[in-house]
């Protein structure tokens, strides 16, 4: 019966946003004014080699996705800075999804994947991490079945 139907008003639609006009790509592309441009055009030439068309379109997205800054950190991050990390490592899972990856600084990708406690706290102490930010390394080290910190 059309009287059981529920519908509800969408709020915060934007018409004017549209594939198909100038204006409407122009309202599409402006979040990602906050990347920086030349870096993006970098990442999409230099792709990885040895790596699947998978990996590479993802790490790609995950990079836009995160407005070029480390998921630990926060920090903008530098052409090369930046590491793409398997958070469900690929030698167990051979997962190359969107899902699985996640941006981080090149040191934070050391210090999840080292083993020598005395390079982690050199590390540390250069780094100087917040005991949230710790927390976050440490959930990343357990899934690369490494110890806490």
């Amino acid at each position: 019966p059309i009287h059981a139907q529920r519908w509800k008003k969408t709020l915060g639609f934007s018409q004017v946003i549209c594939n198909f006009t100038a204006e409407g790509r122009a309202k599409i592309h402006n979040s990602l004014k906050a990347i920086n441009k030349n870096m993006l055009s970098y990442i999409m030439r230099n792709y990885i080699p040895n790596r699947s068309i998978e990996y590479n379109d993802n790490r790609i997205s995950k990079f836009i996705a995160q407005y070029g800054k480390c998921a630990i950190l926060g920090e903008e991050l530098g052409i090369h800075e930046w590491h793409c990390h398997h958070i469900n490592p690929y030698f167990l899972s051979k997962d190359d999804s969107y899902s699985n990856l996640i941006i981080v600084h090149k040191a934070i990708h050391q210090l999840i994947h080292l083993k020598d406690k005395v390079k982690i706290e050199t590390l540390l102490q250069s780094l100087k991490l917040t005991s949230k930010q710790k927390e976050k390394v440490n959930k990343l080290r357990i899934r690369c079945l490494n110890e806490i910190i």
